[in-house]
């Protein structure tokens, strides 16, 4: 690897505020992956990002005003990268939705596959170290790095804590003038991924969670997918599939009808909101992981006994309902 840094820069600083979030969206598209964001308008908007790109990792600081990014399943099909994000917040406590939720303290990290939805609530006064990791290189250190993504690496156990310390320090200020050569720094990361990982294989076990409720939180952020299948939540919750099953079988359930419960729910939730009151039914159908209209069509009925175009009358009237499609 070589000795150079290539840096990046985005700044609101010089954009009007009302193409600052749009500005920012771009920014972090072009330095991460394809993303989404709002933002509460309860005051100005600006953030500031900065990128060093060190072979083929990025390392990326964010600071600024609150807001809330997040993927779907449109941004994800955009993205062409196969990639892990090791991302900690140096300034305060901050909440991450990604194969279940997490409420993480300042000098926490969480590592997020690209693969599946991530929703970051960033509060005010944020200052993210955000590491950008393809998937080639993190096996070399990881065997089977999904088996980490949505862990949450707290600052204050076991290897962990060296992580998240050594981390914190990666600014892309620090790396354009290191005290070491950067390839020693890279396999550092590595090293401490590895040594973290290995921590989270050998915990002793504890009280038995809620498997249900925990394979219940990573669905709903996959259940918009409409080829998601049970062996890829599987592999996500790090369950063997037989085992997955039993879960469901336990608890009276099945994998095919909390699916479906789920993106009825979703469905339901847009044909009522006036938010989405410009959406075909076809649209809604996509977004909630139904094959089609028919699909969704036919599963309301069964439900509801009303049809989606009744369903969007009933909540927010008749001018809505002209979307049916």
């Amino acid at each position: 690897m070589g000795s150079l840094v290539s840096m990046s820069r985005w700044s609101t600083d010089n954009v009007v505020p009302e193409h600052r979030l749009d500005y920012y969206a771009g920014a972090l598209s072009q330095a991460i992956i394809p993303i989404y964001l709002s933002h509460r308008p309860d005051g100005p908007f600006d953030a500031h990002i900065e990128v060093a790109s060190v072979g083929t990792l990025s390392f990326i600081r964010q600071q600024g005003s609150a807001h809330r990014c997040f993927t779907d399943t449109a941004s994800i099909a955009r993205n062409q990268e196969d990639s892990f994000h090791l991302v900690l917040n140096r300034a305060s406590y901050w909440q991450v939705e990604h194969l279940g939720r997490k409420r993480c303290a300042p000098g926490d990290a969480v590592l997020v596959d690209a693969r599946y939805p991530v929703d970051f609530d960033s509060p005010t006064g944020y200052d993210y170290l955000h590491v950008k990791l393809p998937a080639g290189w993190l096996r070399q250190w990881v065997p089977a790095p999904g088996s980490l993504a949505g862990i949450h690496f707290q600052a204050a156990s076991g290897w962990a804590r060296a992580l998240t310390a050594f981390v914190a320090s990666l600014t892309p200020d620090f790396l354009r003038s290191p005290p070491l050569p950067l390839s020693m720094i890279v396999d550092q990361l590595g090293s401490l991924l590895a040594l973290a990982a290995h921590d989270r294989a050998t915990l002793p076990p504890k009280t038995p969670p809620d498997r249900v409720g925990q394979i219940k939180d990573v669905m709903w952020q996959m259940c918009s997918s409409p080829t998601l299948t049970a062996a890829d939540v599987a592999i996500a919750v790090g369950m063997p599939l037989r085992s997955f099953h039993r879960c469901f079988t336990a608890s009276g359930m099945t994998f095919g009808r909390t699916l479906t419960d789920m993106r009825y729910t979703l469905a339901t939730r847009m044909l009522e909101s006036p938010l989405h009151k410009r959406l075909t039914i076809g649209e809604i159908a996509h977004r909630a992981g139904f094959c089609d209209a028919s699909h969704l069509s036919a599963t309301v009925r069964i439900r509801s006994g009303k049809t989606p175009t009744q369903i969007r009358r009933d909540a927010i009237g008749n001018d809505a309902a002209a979307n049916e499609s």
